[in-house]
C-alpha cells in the first residue's frame, strides 16, 4: 500500500514545488530590473508624501481636540473619530491608483528585453508559467502594498499617541487595510495582464489612466449609477471609501465593488494566458 501511494504524493508535490519555483524566479528577476525598481521608489516617496501630510495634519487635529470629539484644522471644525479614519483610508488610496504602472512596467519588460521567450525556455508549459507570472505581481503588489500600510500606522500611532495609540489596530481600521490591499492587488493584476496582451507597456498605461479619468470625472455616472459602478476604478472607491465621509456619492456597496474588481482582474488574466499560450514568445 506504501509503494502504490508514494508515486500519487510525488506527482501532489511536483507541481506545487515547480509553482513556487516559476513564482520565486520571477520576483528575483522582477526585483532586477532597474525599471521596477524606479518605479516603486517613486511611488513609495509619493505615498511617503502624503503619509507626512497626514501626519502633520492628525498632530494639529490632536492639539486641537476638544472633549466633545470634535476639532479644528486649518480653522475648519472637524469630527475627530471620522476625520482620523476617513484621512488614514484616503491617504493610501490615492497613491495606490497608480500602482497600475508597476505592474505595466513589469509586463512590459517581458517583451523589450525579451525575457517571456527566456522563460518559456525555461519552462515550456506556458499556461503553469504564467499563472506563476500573475501570483509573483499579486505577491508583488502584496507586499508593496503591506509596507505602505505599515508606514501609515506607524505614523498614525505616532500621531495619535497622546489620544488613542490603539485606534489604528481597531477592527475598522484592519477591515480598511483588507480592502485597500484588494485593490491594490486586483488592479495591478489587471493592468499587468492588458500589457500582456498589447506586448506595449504604453498600452497598459493609457488604458488605466483612461479609467482613472472616467472615474474622476463621473462620466459613467451622468449614464447611470449602475453602469459605474461596474468600472474598475468606481468599483474600487466602492469599496475602499464605503462607510466614510466622502465628497462624492458613491454608486454601489462593498460586495458589489470587491465582486466587480475580483471579476476585471480574473476576466483580464483569463484573456492574457489564453492569447500568450497561442501566439509566438517574442
Amino acid at each position: 500500500l506504501r509503494a502504490r501511494r508514494q508515486p500519487a504524493r510525488t506527482e501532489l508535490v511536483r507541481p506545487v514545488s515547480s509553482m513556487i519555483s516559476i513564482v520565486r524566479s520571477e520576483l528575483t528577476k522582477a526585483l532586477t530590473l532597474p525599471s521596477v525598481w524606479i518605479i516603486m521608489v517613486i511611488l513609495t516617496a509619493v505615498d511617503l508624501l502624503f503619509q507626512l501630510q497626514l501626519f502633520l495634519f492628525n498632530q494639529e487635529l490632536i492639539a486641537n481636540l476638544r472633549g466633545d470629539g470634535t476639532s479644528v484644522v486649518n480653522s475648519v471644525p472637524v469630527v475627530a473619530d471620522e476625520s482620523v479614519f476617513g484621512d488614514y483610508v484616503a491617504s493610501i488610496f490615492n497613491p495606490a491608483i497608480l500602482l497600475p504602472l508597476l505592474s505595466t512596467v513589469t509586463a512590459g519588460a517581458e517583451f523589450r528585453t525579451g525575457q517571456l521567450g527566456m522563460s518559456v525556455l525555461a519552462v515550456p508549459r506556458r499556461m503553469r508559467l504564467l499563472v506563476g507570472k500573475i501570483v509573483a505581481v499579486a505577491f508583488q503588489i502584496l507586499i508593496l502594498g503591506t509596507l505602505w500600510i505599515g508606514a501609515a500606522k506607524v505614523l498614525l500611532h505616532l500621531a495619535l499617541h497622546s489620544w488613542e495609540a490603539g485606534r489604528a489596530w481597531s477592527p475598522r481600521f484592519l477591515l480598511a487595510d483588507a480592502r485597500i490591499l484588494l485593490f491594490m492587488v486586483t488592479a495591478a493584476l489587471f493592468a499587468y495582464a492588458i500589457t500582456l496582451i498589447a506586448r506595449r507597456t504604453l498600452v497598459g498605461v493609457i488604458v488605466a489612466v483612461v479609467l482613472i479619468m472616467v472615474t474622476m470625472t463621473q462620466m459613467l455616472t451622468l449614464i447611470s449609477p449602475a453602469v459605474d459602478a461596474l468600472a474598475l476604478f468606481s468599483a474600487a472607491r466602492n469599496l475602499v471609501l464605503a462607510g466614510g465621509d466622502v465628497a462624492v456619492p458613491l454608486t454601489g456597496s462593498a460586495v458589489q465593488g470587491a465582486a466587480v474588481l475580483i471579476g476585471w482582474a480574473v476576466l483580464a488574466c483569463a484573456v492574457a494566458v489564453a492569447v500568450v499560450t497561442r501566439r509566438d514568445a517574442r
